[in-house]
């Protein structure tokens, strides 16, 4: 597989946000630099891992593994499914810093490349013209980011900061697999909006941002192996509701993490029905 782990050093960046039209979150500045977001975790504020999570960190390859996991790339054959049912090819490079809840997608389109992230919960669009998009794909770039990094770092969001995780009491069965569903609570999320004052003296200002990307999700724990390999994101304000599923979990090169070589993302409802393909990912071997 065409992918390395990467360890690395931390800047703090900080981005000034808006909302855009859709109720996503599109930053005013530039990216990132993700080289600079390849970091581990503070393990001072590493919190106690429950047996839940214990089970999906050990399956993926084990905390320790994952505590020096601080970069992942990754080259990918991407099939995006139009909505008049064509497919489209494409060729994708993923950056993924999962201690840094940080993606960057790059794609080569036949008129333009485009680049586009999603840190922290705030999204940063591509800066080529819009006009030379012909992608299935536009207009969701940034969920589709979102989602790809959560089934990928899947074990790393289960100990995000301000993340409640309630096991349902009975297991489901979906497409003949049994999982446990966990419903996942995000601490601020109830809050929608929230502003804060930025810069200083003549250019204090004031930014609308949103503490995370989705207001809702259920992780489904495979109860053959305990991965975290489906996972259902919500955002009713939004109208937007995404399932991604992972398959064929092995290790990039020179890493110890397990992560998923398929991935699909679907178009999904409230109710976390598997809806119309979005994208079908085929990591490089």
């Amino acid at each position: 597989m065409v992918a390395r782990v990467i360890s690395g050093a931390v800047v703090v960046v900080v981005a000034v946000v808006t909302l855009t039209g859709c109720g996503r979150q599109a930053s005013r500045r530039s990216a990132p630099d993700l080289s600079l977001l390849a970091t581990g975790p503070d393990r001072q504020v590493l919190p106690t891992i429950r047996p839940g999570v214990s089970e999906a960190l050990d399956a993926a390859g084990g905390l320790a593994a994952w505590k020096q996991c601080t970069r992942i790339e990754a080259g990918a054959t991407v099939t995006a499914c139009a909505r008049d049912g064509c497919f489209y090819l494409t060729e994708q490079d993923f950056v993924i810093c999962p201690w840094s809840d940080a993606i960057q997608v790059t794609a080569r389109e036949p008129r333009a490349a485009f680049a586009w992230q999603v840190v922290g919960g705030q999204y940063y669009p591509p800066r080529a013209d819009p006009n030379l998009d012909v992608s299935p794909l536009q207009g969701v770039r940034g969920d589709y980011a979102e989602a790809v990094l959560q089934i990928v770092t899947a074990p790393v969001r289960m100990l995000d900061d301000g993340v409640v995780l309630t096991p349902r009491p009975a297991v489901s069965q979906i497409d003949g697999q049994w999982y446990l569903p966990i419903d996942v609570a995000y601490r601020g999320a109830a809050e929608n909006l929230k502003t804060r004052r930025t810069g200083n003296g003549a250019n204090t200002g004031v930014e609308t941002f949103r503490p995370t990307y989705w207001t809702q999700s259920v992780y489904f724990q495979d109860q053959r192996r305990p991965l975290v390999n489906m996972i259902w994101l919500g955002d009713p304000d939004a109208h937007k509701f995404l399932v991604v599923r992972g398959y064929n979990y092995a290790r990039p090169a020179a890493g110890g993490v397990l992560i998923p070589t398929k991935i699909e993302v679907f178009q999904s409802d409230a109710d976390a029905s598997i809806g119309p393909r979005l994208a079908l990912i085929d990591l490089k071997q």
